[in-house]
């Protein structure tokens, strides 16, 4: 294997790698949580030697902490696609751990004394909280990075954008641009006929109005696409809609596909539809077998 060979195969990614990534930070992340927790207890006092209390119940710390982040399938998570979930699952990894370690903490007379008997609840509780910050911060610093952070950063910027639709679709379709770092399309705002998301925002995005404003918002923004993101929108209000954008000359015209499971939603950009007649006027396209009429009427 040549160095370049070597190379690709250290930093391509893998479950192994990803694993041992975040156990070895998760470790750092447990002794600096733990840290603060003691500062705090002791209100910042710059007398007190952190590194030879911290020794005496590190361990402890460490171990119950990863076996919880195992028990919860922390280290089960993608990166990339953190979502509300991981980070539910998280905070009770978290809750589990540091109640297990209380319980190490307190006296009895069952099993022998640990390190941590009789240790200051206020530690527990203090840690919890930083630890949590350190830690679901970790998990979400790659999503935030390439959906928020690195977008900012991005001079090339797609065909200027209008989504039809506020809800889990238009979000979906949303955060998709934002992963690709909006090559394709660049948002510039939604239309949602609930009124009452008008002047909401949407990942930075804002509700500009009802679709009843669409060819003002398109005039007024030079809006060069559409993405038209209801599932469920009756075909008169979808010719309405398309018939007003052509009229004010928007060129891209997409919309969600109509055979989609919409209980397990999963849309991207690259399942957006053009248009079809089908969709305007509600009924298939009716294809005629010229050739097979030729021969009927030649056979005949």
């Amino acid at each position: 294997m040549g160095s370049k060979g070597l190379m690709q195969s250290i930093v391509k990614t893998s479950t192994l790698k990803r694993t041992l990534f975040f156990v070895f930070s998760d470790i750092i992340l447990i002794v600096l949580s733990l840290f603060v927790a003691f500062t705090v207890h002791f209100d910042l006092s710059l007398n007190i030697d952190y590194p030879d209390i911290m020794d005496e119940v590190l361990l402890y710390f460490i171990v119950v902490k990863l076996i919880a982040f195992a028990i919860f399938r922390i280290y089960n998570i993608t990166w990339r696609y953190v979502g509300i979930t991981d980070l539910v699952n998280t905070i009770f990894a978290l809750i589990f751990a540091e109640l297990l370690l209380i319980v190490l903490s307190l006296p009895n007379s069952y099993l022998p004394s640990f390190a941590l008997t009789g240790f200051p609840k206020r530690v527990f509780v203090v840690d919890g909280i930083v630890s949590l910050f350190f830690i679901a911060g970790l998990r979400i610093s790659k999503r935030l990075y390439l959906e928020v952070i690195r977008e900012q950063k991005f001079v090339k910027k797609g065909k200027r954008a209008i989504i039809l639709g506020a809800g889990n679709t238009g979000e979906m379709i949303l955060r998709d641009m934002a992963r690709q770092g909006r090559g394709e399309f660049s948002p510039i705002g939604f239309l949602d006929d609930d009124r009452s998301k008008v002047g909401t925002y949407i990942h930075g995005v804002k509700v500009l109005g009802t679709t009843e404003v669409l060819e003002d918002v398109i005039v007024k923004n030079a809006v060069e696409a559409m993405i038209i993101a209801i599932p469920r929108l009756n075909r008169k209000k979808l010719k309405d809609i398309y018939d007003t954008a052509k009229k004010a000359d928007v060129k891209t015209i997409k919309i969600v596909p109509r055979i989609f499971d919409f209980d397990k939603p999963d849309i991207n950009l690259k399942a957006l539809e053009d248009i079809s007649v089908e969709d305007l006027i509600g009924r298939q396209v009716v294809q005629i077998d010229y050739r097979g009429i030729k021969d009927f009427i030649k056979e005949g």
